[in-house]
């Protein structure tokens, strides 16, 4: 069985080999395989004479900056490297693509200065790409087309972080707690003349809407020219929770009375409803509030009904309803035994 399988393998190979050689002979197949010869030599002659004229390209190069002193920080982002535009031969523009680019060494002994800010003026940096460049190649731009650097001998001074941005939740849900920070400082890396005009650093704005569960965004601190932050971010976490509804029973505490006055409420009791986070609902109790009516609202007060007051309730409760919100009173005067 293996050697006719075998044997029917060899077969169709033989065939297939008769069929390619005799294509292959034939006038057609000359014609297209001539024709295809011909092409790859105009198309390498085209290469060579194109490469030959004056042809123009964008490289980027390596940018290094070279004897600056340990104790010396940076406060802004400082490029890299640059783009620039060239032209030349096309062998001379071959050739720098197939070496390794040359790095454009900036050195910053030559440029310091007592204001902690210096700039790579176009020129400046025009004339360094130049150094690394053939005498036959022209420079056409480059971008960017100048180099601020800001610096600092300073170790740094801390700043408080203000947060700015807002939410908003769901009905059904409520802020549970504070908003918490990562961090509340951050230290700021600059010139004297910068630091001085700093009062406070703040996160960049944001706003969230219809949260439904406890957020954690990262929020950038914001830039500051010619400063580095130290850290760049904050992560900020706003407790979010899902709220109840609770009933209390509350009496009715009158307030200022005057000496010798005393005041009945009816009813004396009244209820509460108020909207609590589901993680409260049990630790909530009557003694966490207080109610009552004002005597000083009875001066000008005409009628028989004064309006109940929360006095005193928990930060995290919302929506206090009073039931009834007011309720009738008689004063009496008290009567001293002699």
């Amino acid at each position: 069985m293996k050697k006719n399988n075998f044997r029917y393998i060899r077969l169709k190979w033989v065939k297939s080999r008769n069929k390619l050689y005799a294509l292959l002979r034939s006038d057609r197949s000359r014609e297209i395989l001539t024709f295809m010869f011909f092409l790859v030599i105009s198309f390498i002659f085209w290469v060579l004479q194109s490469l030959n004229e004056d042809v123009e390209s964008s490289f980027s190069l390596n940018v290094k900056y070279v004897n600056v002193p340990e104790k010396v920080v940076f406060t802004n982002k400082l490029p890299d490297e640059i783009d620039v535009r060239l032209r030349d031969k096309g062998t001379t523009l071959m050739g720098y693509l197939m070496e390794r680019m040359p790095v454009i060494e900036i050195d910053f002994d030559q440029y310091k200065n007592n204001r902690g800010v210096f700039v790579v003026t176009s020129s400046q940096l025009s004339t360094l790409v130049r150094k690394q460049l053939k005498n036959t190649t022209t420079l056409l731009s480059v971008s960017p087309d100048s180099i601020p650097v800001y610096y600092t001998n300073n170790s740094g001074k801390k700043y408080k972080i203000r947060l700015i941005g807002s939410f908003s939740t769901v009905p059904q849900c409520v802020m549970n707690g504070e908003i918490k920070m990562s961090i509340d400082s951050a230290t700021v890396y600059a010139p004297l003349s910068i630091l001085k005009n700093i009062k406070e650093i703040t996160t960049d704005s944001f706003a969230l809407k219809s949260l439904s569960d406890t957020a954690r965004i990262s929020l950038n601190l914001t830039y500051i020219r010619g400063a580095k932050i130290v850290p760049e971010k904050v992560e900020v976490t706003i407790p979010i929770e899902e709220v109840t509804t609770k009933k209390l029973t509350l009496s009715v505490a009158p307030q200022n009375l005057p000496t010798g006055i005393s005041m009945l409420t009816f009813p004396a009791n009244v209820q509460i409803n108020c909207m609590i986070p589901v993680s409260k609902f049990s630790k909530i109790h009557a003694d966490d509030f207080s109610v009552g009516v004002d005597y000083n609202q009875l001066k000008d007060h005409i009628g028989k009904k004064v309006a109940v007051q929360v006095l005193r309730k928990p930060p995290f409760v919302n929506n206090v309803q009073v039931t009834p919100d007011s309720v009738e009173y008689i004063l009496e005067e008290k009567v001293g035994l002699w």
